[in-house]
């Protein structure tokens, strides 16, 4: 690894140099290359292979060519004059050293061209197939044929003309080439400047490589996201022939200084495993000391102008990739911002518990783009967390799964009080646990739930959409959300409790209907309506009958059952709108709001006959053969205008109906007050 640092400035690029020799006449019959001694016999495998164009024959290039071709290199450059070259094929080539300290390559290679005295019909057409896929010559005319002689003289005139060249052309080409390159860096610059979107960045600095620099291969590696780096595209090689070890690359860019560097073909085929190259220039996309990529660029000798030049287009990339990813990031903040409120504004008008749980689940996985995850709540009463809303898994299963506190993932994240952000479940010391099969990806996010430091639950995030790690934007972004749901989830829990002690204080814990208390408060309410709207409504008192001769023989057990079925079936039988009580012992009392005398038969009737059909245990030892009830109804405003009135009435007709012979249904009528009342037997 060379850094490409503090390079002396070269004023002549072999490339220019063989640019301006290539349309010179006395070269045009000879394609051309360049060898340095320094590329040993890789280098000079390449420069002949790129002359010769050889004839596709299984004796092309053998090693005894190759071994006349390292005699002749050293010949021209021990003497320091031109020699002619003829190998095995019939090809004629040259070997012209060039001027020294120039700082160009050693030599100047000829070749592609045929000695006259050895052309067969069979090589004449083996040139022609040859001539046609040479790359260095732009002709479409068969390969020349000239006597050694005459390339001994192209060779002697080239190499006196060279130093003439090199001093009044080759200087001015470079300096010109290097004017019209700065201008379009300058131009790309302001390009890249009005780029909107990261892919068009990159677009106009691949293109720009390809066509202004005229660069055989290019590489593009770009960090994404919550991400590694990935191979983001590839110029002038096949993608499918090598893969990127991200975990080289990452050790690499940690070791490297972040200037651009010369990488060994050797060092560079470790990182892509597959590629194979000679050398590669690698330029970082860094900005801000982040790195964000980087370009390398293959089987090529940069001049150094150009590394120059390509160095300051790669910088500007890395500027502007930058400014557009916090450009992005403010978009994503603002966006963020409103979406948060239009969530907590949603979550407010939720006025259900579950359904909280669930959309505060929907919701983080939304702004975390995660395909599994859930939400568990510590139940303080066995210390355990329990999931009460799961995504990617059956609510069956969840509904049978807990965490005691401190054990596991969440458990430890909830005696911790700290999150876990896990890139890797499986290498993560804190965790190092196989991956579970039901899991796409290894990265996950636990995050516990806290109000005012007292504890309340745990969300966990899994398998992101992209398939990506999570990160500490995602855990930053999450914490803000979740900030305003906990104080959702503790509010419902509040009114949940509260809602539980206001129904245990007007319920009766037996049957789960109403209590007296209820009844009382209801009543006034409907007396209160009933004035305001001049409307009726009945009561109803209801008395099992025999009830503690029930008790007696079948145990009080079996009379508590008894009392909670009968419950039901009033429930059951009564209308939406009636009001279902236990006015005490065995005796149930009903509100039929906006329902006159007449109506209220009905219900009773209902509620007596649910009852006598009914099936009790042990009710065979009672007077009537079963068990039964007997009901007393009384209006409002006709039989009483408050509460004592009305009950007193309804009452009267209770007992009545007792008297008559029970399981019956009884209305109040006036002349009930004169009467002796019967005795309750019961």
């Amino acid at each position: 690894m060379v850094a490409l640092t503090g390079t002396s400035i070269k004023l002549v690029d072999p490339r220019d140099l063989l640019e301006m020799l290539r349309p010179h006449p006395l070269t045009v019959p000879f394609s051309l290359s360049l060898y340095s001694e320094q590329h040993g016999r890789k280098g000079l495998m390449d420069a002949i292979l790129t002359v010769c164009s050889p004839l596709e024959d299984e004796n092309c290039c053998t090693p005894e060519c190759y071994n006349g071709w390292e005699e002749k290199v050293s010949q021209a450059l021990l003497t320091n004059q031109p020699v002619v070259h003829s190998c095995t094929q019939g090809f004629l080539c040259f070997i012209i050293p060039l001027p020294e300290n120039i700082n160009l390559p050693d030599c100047l290679i000829g070749g592609g061209v045929f000695e006259r005295k050895v052309m067969t019909n069979r090589t004449v057409e083996a040139a022609e197939s040859s001539a046609s896929d040479a790359v260095t010559i732009e002709s479409t005319q068969h390969p020349q044929m000239i006597s050694i002689s005459e390339a001994e003289t192209i060779a002697e005139e080239v190499f006196r003309a060279l130093p003439r060249l090199l001093d009044q052309q080759v200087h001015t080409l470079s300096l010109t080439r290097t004017t019209q390159r700065l201008e379009a860096v300058q131009k790309l610059a302001r390009d890249l400047a009005d780029c909107e979107e990261s892919e068009q960045a990159v677009t106009v600095v691949s293109e720009a490589l390809v066509v202004l620099f005229n660069l055989p291969k290019v590489l593009i590696v770009l960090q994404k996201p919550g991400q590694s780096m990935t191979i983001h595209s590839t110029l002038g090689l096949d993608p499918e022939v090598f893969k990127l070890d991200q975990k080289r690359l990452a050790d690499h860019f940690t070791r490297c200084s972040g200037h651009p560097e010369v990488l060994p073909g050797e060092e560079l085929s470790a990182i892509l495993p597959g590629l194979e190259t000679r050398t590669a220039y690698l330029f970082p996309l860094r900005e801000n000391d982040r790195q964000l990529g980087a370009i390398v660029i293959l089987d090529v000798d940069l001049h150094s102008r150009d590394q120059a030049l390509i160095e300051l287009l790669v910088n500007r990339l890395a500027t502007r990739l930058e400014s557009l990813k916090t450009k992005e990031g403010h978009r994503l903040e603002r966006q963020f911002s409103s979406r948060l409120v239009s969530m907590i504004g949603s979550l407010a008008l939720v006025d259900n518990r579950q359904e909280l749980y669930r959309q505060i689940l929907e919701m983080s996985s939304e702004l975390l783009t995660a395909t599994s995850g859930s939400l568990m709540l510590l139940n303080e009463t066995d210390g355990t967390l329990r999931i009460e809303a799961a995504k990617g898994m059956t609510s069956s299963l969840a509904k049978t799964m807990s965490v005691p506190f401190g054990e596991g993932i969440a458990g430890r994240v909830a005696k911790s009080g700290f999150p876990m952000l896990v890139n890797d479940i499986e290498r993560d010391k804190r965790v190092a646990t196989k991956n579970r099969p039901r899991f796409k990806t290894k990265s996950f996010l636990s995050l516990p739930l806290e109000v005012e430091d007292r504890l309340i639950g745990v969300l966990n995030s899994a398998d992101k959409k992209n398939g990506g790690n999570f990160t500490e934007a995602d855990l930053n972004l999450i914490q803000s959300f979740t900030n305003h749901a906990v104080l959702m989830i503790d509010r419902a829990a509040t009114l949940e409790k509260a809602g539980m002690f206001e129904k245990l204080a007007i319920t009766d814990p037996l049957t789960g209907l109403y209590n007296r208390r209820f009844l009382e408060n209801r009543l006034q309410e409907e007396f209160s309506r009933g004035e305001r709207q001049q409307q009726n409504f009945c009561i109803i008192l209801a008395d099992l009958d025999s009830f503690k001769i029930y008790n007696d023989i079948c145990g009080h057990l079996a009379g508590d059952n008894a009392l909670r079925k009968t419950a039901d079936l009033m429930r059951r039988s009564a209308r939406e709108m009636d009001v279902v009580t236990r006015y005490g012992g065995e005796e149930f009392c009903l509100i039929l709001p906006g329902t006159s005398k007449k109506e209220s038969l009905f219900v009773g009737e209902r509620i007596r006959r649910a009852i006598e059909a009914e099936s009790f245990p042990g009710e065979s030892h009672l007077p009537l053969g079963r068990l039964t009830i007997s009901i007393g109804v009384a209006t409002f405003p006709a039989d009483g205008v408050t509460a004592n009135e009305l009950i007193h009435a309804a009452d009267l007709a209770l007992y009545s109906a007792k008297g008559q012979g029970r399981n019956r249904l009884v209305l109040y009528e006036p002349s009930m007050e004169g009467q002796a009342l019967l005795s309750h037997q019961d």
